[in-house]
């Protein structure tokens, strides 16, 4: 019989002799078509996908402390069958995840940079005060308040409209060339460049485009900041 879904606490609460080094580290086995919701209060946040060597249906969950503290163990609660909810309402030097193949996953941070790398699932990630930088081989979705944002997508195919927002901070965003999507970029109070030959219009320190990107499709990717540049890049395979 499959297992979808189980957790196995490793260590709940030791004291670390570095805060480099996890005082608490969980892990759990999480099927393709699952969903994983990261709240981090105050730490970098940063997500990859299993160890070399691990079950592809393993998750873990590391926390290292700040100097000096000794927060408590980020809780993590089951949702139904094929859902995790983590939660690290202390400050932390980090919060280190792996994400199981197939996994969506939603991150919340308050505060602290986030970083995806590598995971195979649908990526939402909502920043309050902090960079947010994913590089993924699927799709994402990014927003931030206070902060830049830079996104590296390998899908040409999504489905509806993609969004990444930001309100102090310079949104960059790298797309296969040869897809095909609706592109709507803004910025308020900044500069717009793309290397996919579009054209859009400015008026003051307004900037848009609107447009299709290979003559389109009936999906898209809309990116806007209040106060920064805006980047739409082409991402081109490697010689």
């Amino acid at each position: 019989m499959k297992r979808t879904l189980g957790i196995l606490v490793l260590a709940s609460a030791f004291v670390a002799c570095s805060h480099h080094e996890p005082y608490s580290t969980s892990i759990g086995l999480l099927g393709p078509g699952s969903t994983m919701l990261v709240t981090a209060h105050d730490a970098n946040v940063n997500v990859y996908k299993p160890a070399l060597g691990d079950p592809k249906e393993r998750f873990t969950v590391s926390a290292m402390a700040l100097p000096n503290t000794q927060p408590a163990p980020p809780t993590i609660r089951i949702n139904g069958k094929n859902a995790v909810r983590v939660n690290a309402p202390d400050p932390l030097f980090g919060l280190l995840v792996r994400v199981p193949d197939g996994v969506a996953l939603t991150v919340r941070s308050d505060k602290g940079n986030v970083n995806v790398t590598d995971v195979t699932g649908t990526i939402d990630v909502h920043a309050t005060a902090g960079n947010v930088d994913i590089m993924v081989p699927g799709i994402a979705q990014a927003e931030t308040k206070d902060g830049d944002i830079q996104a590296t997508m390998g899908a040409t195919k999504w489905t509806g409209t993609l969004h990444f927002t930001a309100v102090n901070g310079d949104v960059t965003v790298y797309i296969p060339a040869t897809a095909s999507f609706h592109a709507r970029l803004h910025t308020d109070d900044g500069t717009i460049f793309t290397d996919f030959g579009l054209r859009g219009t400015s008026v003051g320190s307004n900037e848009t485009i609107d447009a299709p990107v290979h003559n389109g499709t009936t999906f898209g990717v809309d990116i806007e900041t209040h106060h920064g540049t805006v980047r739409l890049l082409r991402l081109t395979p490697q010689a």
